[in-house]
């Protein structure tokens, strides 16, 4: 199964999401994590540098690396992706139980081509109206039939409930029914580079929802 992270706004959660539940399918699943946004911010969560790799013309044991962690392996982000044009579906023809693509924050042949190639895009979205629209916005495009928006960030508060609300009256397969809370640990994945679900509970039990949506 390849499922896709992308959201055309950034800053709203799309690759420590990524990183969290490709770390919790390994667990059980032999899983690929794959970086194709050339700023690197996924490989760079397991010490992988940012290359021109020239992945779409190598060899798959020449660009997927292990990580620290059994099951998962990683093919880390490539600045030769910039001048994309085609050929993307040759990284996505291996043995993998669960394949998970960290997308670039715009949209453009790359994206649209992860978009097509994925049987699930995955929106991470901040609980307020704007990325409701971006979230429209991505959904009138017609490019995948599985999109479903995540909500990130969520806090108790009365704004947050009302986007809770706003969410609920989409159809139900547009979106997840279990949202991320804010969290400080999730805010600090940058500074020990490990999945948030390996420090809190409360944090894996989140990520655990989400992964049972979509397993």
């Amino acid at each position: 199964m390849i499922i896709s992270l992308f959201n055309s706004k950034g800053g709203v959660g799309k690759t420590t999401t990524c990183v969290n539940l490709a770390y919790l399918t390994s667990l059980k699943y032999k899983t690929l994590l794959i970086d194709l946004d050339t700023q690197g911010a996924s490989s760079y969560f397991f010490d992988k540098k940012v290359k021109k790799r020239n992945l779409l013309n190598k060899n798959p044991s020449e660009i997927i690396k292990s990580t620290q962690y059994p099951n998962l392996d990683i093919i880390p982000a490539d600045t030769k992706l910039e001048n994309y044009k085609n050929g993307l579906e040759k990284i996505l023809k291996h043995d993998y139980d669960f394949i998970f693509i960290d997308a670039p924050a715009n949209l453009n042949k790359l994206t649209r081509d992860i978009i097509k190639h994925s049987n699930m895009i995955i929106i991470p979205a901040l609980p307020n109206i704007l990325s409701l629209r971006t979230y429209n916005q991505i959904l009138s495009l017609k490019l995948n039939n599985n999109l479903k928006l995540l909500l990130n960030r969520v806090e108790n508060s009365e704004i947050h409930k009302k986007v809770i609300k706003a969410v609920m009256k989409l159809p139900k397969n547009q979106y997840f029914r279990n949202y991320i809370p804010k969290s400080n640990i999730i805010e600090e994945m940058p500074f020990d580079k490990k999945p948030a679900v390996m420090k809190n509970e409360k944090i894996k039990k989140a990520y655990m929802n989400i992964l049972r949506e979509i397993i």
